[in-house]
């Protein structure tokens, strides 16, 4: 029976995931796609696809290394950003769901931290601070999961407005 409960779970967060990564689909209007890596208290790759200048869904595949929490964890959260020196410079703010396979559980994953475009290139940076509660853990609060993220762009079309057309 818990067998099946936990196959039950992993089932809801990854049908969570795909609707959220529909969702980022269907409401695209020519933002930037960004794939790349993540280090620090998580490693592994993550997905960001801006719908416009201001929101972005990221999406994070990694190895969590905290020691109550090691184990592979997915992540989706939508984000909103705030320019700090243009839109190419922001710092963001977001939330969505987690799923920790090695412990079966679902949890929420907030995020706070800074994005940066790097002037025309196709690279975007980012280190946030994005901890964790697994619902049903006896210890449901991963905190320590702050990382740096480096990402290619992928379809590089503009989402910045005139800055760009220098």
């Amino acid at each position: 029976m818990i067998r099946i409960l936990s196959k039950a779970k992993l089932i809801v967060a990854i049908a969570v995931s795909v609707l959220i990564c529909q969702q980022s689909n269907a409401q695209y209007n020519g933002g930037e796609s960004a794939v790349g890596l993540r280090a620090g208290g998580s490693a592994g790759v993550t997905y960001k696809k801006f719908f416009n200048k201001s929101f972005a869904f990221e999406s994070i595949l990694a190895n969590n290394f905290e020691n109550d929490y090691d184990g592979i964890m997915l992540s989706a959260t939508l984000q909103k950003h705030v320019p700090l020196a243009g839109y190419k410079f922001s710092a963001l703010l977001g939330a969505g769901p987690a799923y920790h396979f090695k412990r079966g559980k679902v949890g929420i994953n907030p995020v706070i931290g800074f994005d940066w475009r790097i002037l025309n290139s196709p690279i975007n940076l980012q280190v946030d601070w994005s901890p964790a509660y697994y619902f049903g853990a006896d210890e449901g609060l991963s905190v320590i999961n702050t990382a740096f993220s480096i990402r290619y762009i992928l379809n590089r079309k503009k989402v910045y407005g005139s800055e760009d057309k220098k």
